[in-house]
């Protein structure tokens, strides 16, 4: 299935030509709304989008996709990776059916001298104690397999691109921020998304946003609620898909108290206004690598409490977009939760670092980036790191009162 061609302003010599392929753009997977984000902040690149069916994972389809993916017409085929696109139910082997589409995909670009880009939205590499050999065997052949085909690999994350080069070696990849789409930000007052919501404008309200799941720590969330009456606390999401997830929402349901609502999956514009009432996200994520939901809610300026995983830390240290507290004491990160919605001064702090950020990486600038990334591809060239350099930030409460020095490689 693929929707309308998207002319970016393409015309003259110097326009390309790219397939992107990834989920719909039509808020179903923080993939497709990412690859629908990238490909409107384009400029002389005209983008045709080819989606990938989740509700269909069957061996005819995934042949299917990779034939539409690939024309002799395009100087690019893009692919969104993530393991979940291409999964099969019930295989323990994350991500399978990509050992269909990706070595034909590659085989068919070959043929027709269309470059091949991947960007890697996650990268998984187990521990033996985490995975059977034979996962673990299955991840490794993956990783081989896009280290060879792709003519370029962007990772989202240093955290991604360290460990899938000591996984397998690479000699194309480059590292590129996610994005901030300020175009997608709600223009509503905060009085007025309160009262969407059923808040009066006095509520302070705790937002976490995004689709329901075990890693994100809805659960600590709710315990978080628990221990905050005073508090309206909003689950700006719901479960994505049935199974595991939908499980896993309904005992966060039975978990909520009074203070506690969980809205179930939202139109975009309606997740926009959900963090236009929040006075703080809160991001409990037991495992992250990189966030289009922490860009989401840096892109409206809402002061975030995230967990003290490396990759908030880092935010926190280089732009101080956040405040890290460990997840597993609740009683504490209660307490911290108050203590941010008691200090405007803080949550004006890290309010402008967020502004900061978003200046920094816009989808347009970060279009641009994708942009040289494929004529380096076209043209056989390694692409270099890009990384903003961090202006100076505002310290809150546990970020440095000056960012680190850039890193450009």
């Amino acid at each position: 299935m693929t929707d309308s061609t998207t002319d970016s302003g393409a015309s003259g010599a110097d326009a390309l030509s790219v397939t992107m392929v990834a989920t719909p753009g039509d808020g179903s997977c923080g993939i497709g709304t990412y690859a629908r984000h990238l490909r409107e902040g384009f400029d002389r690149v005209e983008t045709r989008p080819v989606h990938v069916d989740q509700d269909r994972r069957t061996l005819p389809a995934m042949v299917a996709l990779a034939v539409r993916s690939v024309r002799s017409a395009d100087d690019v085929v893009h692919l969104q990776h993530e393991y979940g696109l291409f999964r099969r139910s019930g295989s323990p082997y994350p991500g399978v059916m990509g050992l269909i589409v990706v070595p034909l995909l590659a085989v068919l670009a070959r043929l027709r001298g269309v470059s091949v880009v991947v960007t890697m939205h996650s990268v998984l590499v187990p521990s033996a104690t985490e995975a059977p050999r034979r996962v673990r065997a299955h991840l490794y052949v993956m990783h081989e397999l896009f280290a060879l085909v792709a003519d370029q690999l962007i990772f989202l994350s240093t955290d991604c691109a360290e460990e899938f080069r000591a996984h397998v070696p690479v000699e194309r990849s480059t590292v590129l921020p996610h994005g901030v789409n300020t175009q997608a930000a709600s223009d509503a007052d905060a009085a007025s998304a309160k009262a969407a919501f059923g808040y009066d404008p006095d509520d302070h309200v705790v937002v976490i946003p995004g689709f329901v799941r075990r890693p994100k720590g809805h659960d600590v969330f709710a315990a978080v609620a628990e221990r905050r009456p005073e508090v309206e606390f909003l689950i700006a999401g719901g479960a994505r898909s049935a199974g595991e997830e939908e499980a896993f929402a309904a005992s966060v349901r039975e978990q909520a108290g009074p203070n506690l609502t969980m809205t179930g999956v939202l139109s975009e514009q309606r997740f926009a206004l959900a963090l236009a009432a929040a006075d703080l996200a809160v991001l409990p994520y037991r495992v992250v690598s990189q966030s289009g939901t922490f860009n989401w809610a840096v892109a409206h300026h809402v002061p975030i409490l995230g967990s003290d995983v490396a990759y908030f830390e880092r935010m926190e240290r280089r732009w101080g977009t956040v405040e890290t507290a460990p997840i597993d004491d609740h009683d504490a990160l209660a307490d911290r939760v108050r203590d941010l919605l008691d200090s405007p001064a803080r949550r004006a702090a890290l309010a402008e670092n967020c502004r900061r950020y978003t200046h920094a990486h816009s989808f347009d600038r970060v279009a641009d980036d994708h942009r040289r990334i494929y004529r380096q591809a076209i043209a056989g060239e390694s692409a270099p790191t890009i990384e903003r350099p961090a202006e100076p930030i505002r310290a809150a409460c546990s970020a440095p009162a000056a960012a680190e020095p850039p890193t450009v490689r």
